[in-house]
């Protein structure tokens, strides 16, 4: 099954939209840009992806419960550094917590279930993974650890998956191997 097919063989509203629109774009532009045309797409890709996975049931109750606080967050216009404010680096902590939440996906969710549900290019997710990794050590200190032990909570009655710790801080050496394949990438 193809990730812009739903379980059911139609296609996702989404993912005909982003085809259409990559389409319009490489004919109206060319095809020197169509690397562009698709990081274009890759946090609308990441948001519908997180917001999939939001609704599966294969997906972690916990970590479920998280996506929907996550992305209730990102969407608020309510922001602790507010875009209105100081422009585009209000950002950032938007950012960093969708790169929290892919680094958990990746870690509990199936990797079939993740191929399913991504709309991009299935290459692209690999290198999600990488870029995710890299912002393990970004999680460490004070704020990290209070958002680890934010994460790590009991969800309530019936949340008994396992608590699957992350590692807080990568080491120097697979920090570095991680950056040189996204340089090679092309990100």
């Amino acid at each position: 099954m193809s990730s812009a097919e739903s379980e059911s063989g139609r296609v996702h509203f989404y993912d005909s939209l982003r085809g259409r629109l990559i389409g319009w774009l490489s004919r109206k532009l060319g095809g020197r840009l169509s690397r562009l045309m698709e990081f274009a797409f890759l946090i609308p890709d990441i948001t519908f992806l997180l917001g999939r996975l939001l609704l599966d049931s294969r997906a972690p109750r916990r970590l479920r419960i998280k996506l929907g606080m996550i992305l209730a967050y990102v969407a608020s216009p309510l922001d602790l550094i507010p875009e209105a404010v100081i422009g585009p680096a209000g950002l950032l902590e938007d950012v960093l917590l969708l790169a929290f939440a892919l680094d958990r996906v990746f870690a509990e969710v199936d990797e079939a279930v993740l191929e399913e549900h991504w709309s991009g290019r299935p290459g692209d997710l690999n290198t999600l993974r990488e870029l995710a990794g890299l912002v393990d050590g970004i999680f460490s200190g004070r704020v990290g650890g209070k958002l680890h032990d934010w994460y790590a909570e009991d969800s309530g009655p019936g949340a008994g998956e396992a608590d699957s710790r992350m590692e807080l801080v990568s080491g120097e050496d697979e920090t570095e191997d991680r950056i040189e394949r996204l340089r090679a990438s092309g990100l």
